[in-house]
């Protein structure tokens, strides 16, 4: 089966939510610096990006790696692949980022100097404060997952089973108020519903593979895509929604089926969102930061004032992305490709494929 269509409109979909994810931020920042809501999207809140990246990183994990479980020999390679292209890059940038706030107080709220929060942001530990890096509080819930999902490799399915569906239930009935954990970053953490859109991911992984057919592509992908424009126009008249990230899922899920089960031709006219797609962790977390000395340097030039606002914050973003795009040709992908040639062969064969 050729899965090519495949791979292209899931980098694709990873460039339409990253570059929703920098969206988002670019109106907030417009808020913070000139009182300017661009767009209307500073009071949104999150935007739903994130949860389709979750939703993705279940199935993807499955999907590469269900013919390996029972096999603790992957273990290994597993962690090393995962890790090797998270924790370089992330700590290139926060450790670009730490020594702003020391030499800029003003610019932070006083915690990103403590020795034990750099500590456990540099590690993405849960955290009351969350990382220095902000953005990175997805990276969290990101490495958490592979950890749970390292289980696959050591014990039976069926023990990973009892696990994961313990792990479901508290979740969901910590979060209809039938179960009551006790504050603290840890307990808050593991009873989180982010964890719910990873088993999603799984869900889908596992559907697609067991079912021949799942109905026309293009009627899930408009079915997902709906759901999440109901859900902002909602929000847009009123802001606060009930389990509004499992809503999200719900569009997630939907629109990735489509996306999985894709088999027609590829359309090249989606290619700059493919690209964005393959630097999408670098413009996750490289983004903010960039867009916030940017609008900093328009601030100081007074360049609102010349050009207006909506131009001004439209010029941070295209100039954030492009500052994004160059720093992932430059520097993540020389990095990853160095990492790779270090990395157990097993890991790389498995990474060539997505079946």
């Amino acid at each position: 089966m050729n899965t090519k269509p495949a791979i292209f409109y899931i980098q694709a979909a990873r460039g339409v939510a990253v570059l929703l994810v920098m969206l988002f931020h670019a109106s907030r920042i417009g808020q913070k610096y000139f009182n300017y809501n661009f767009m209307g999207l500073a009071e949104y809140g999150r935007s739903g990006a994130y949860t389709f990246f979750f939703v993705l990183t279940g199935y993807l994990m499955y999907t590469l790696y269900h013919k390996h479980f029972g096999d603790s020999s992957m273990l290994k390679s597993f962690l090393y692949k995962r890790f090797a292209r998270i924790y370089p890059v992330y700590w290139l940038i926060t450790l670009v980022v730490i020594p702003i706030y020391f030499l800029v107080p003003s610019f932070g709220e006083g915690f990103e100097r403590k020795p034990s929060v750099i500590v456990e942001s540099l590690l993405l530990l849960p955290q009351a404060t969350g990382p220095i890096l902000s953005v990175a509080w997805s990276v969290t819930y990101i490495v958490w997952f592979y950890l749970m999902f390292s289980l696959l490799f050591l014990i039976s399915e069926k023990a990973v089973a009892a696990v994961y569906s313990s792990w479901i239930t508290v979740i969901v009935l910590h979060m209809l108020g039938w179960l009551h954990i006790r504050d603290g970053v840890w307990g808050q953490f593991l009873v989180s519903e982010f964890h719910l859109e990873f088993f999603a991911g799984i869900a889908v992984g596992y559907i697609v593979r067991k079912r021949k057919s799942l109905g026309n592509n293009m009627a899930w992908i408009l079915s997902g895509g709906a759901a999440y424009v109901v859900l902002w126009l909602i929000r847009y008249r009123n802001a606060v929604i009930p389990y509004v990230d499992l809503l999200h899922m719900v569009g997630s899920v939907l629109i990735l089926v489509g996306i999985v089960t894709w088999r027609g031709k590829i359309h090249e006219w989606l290619t700059p969102l493919k690209h964005c797609g393959d630097a999408s962790y670098s413009i996750l977390l490289a983004s903010l930061p960039a867009m916030s000395v940017i609008y900093k340097l328009e601030r100081g030039l007074h360049i609102p004032d010349h050009l207006g606002l909506p131009l001004t914050v439209t010029i941070c973003f295209l100039t954030g992305l492009g500052v994004c795009l160059l720093f992932y040709r430059w520097i993540e992908q020389p990095i990853n490709t160095f990492l790779k040639k270090r990395e157990p062969a097993r890991a790389r064969r498995i990474e060539t494929r997505i079946a």
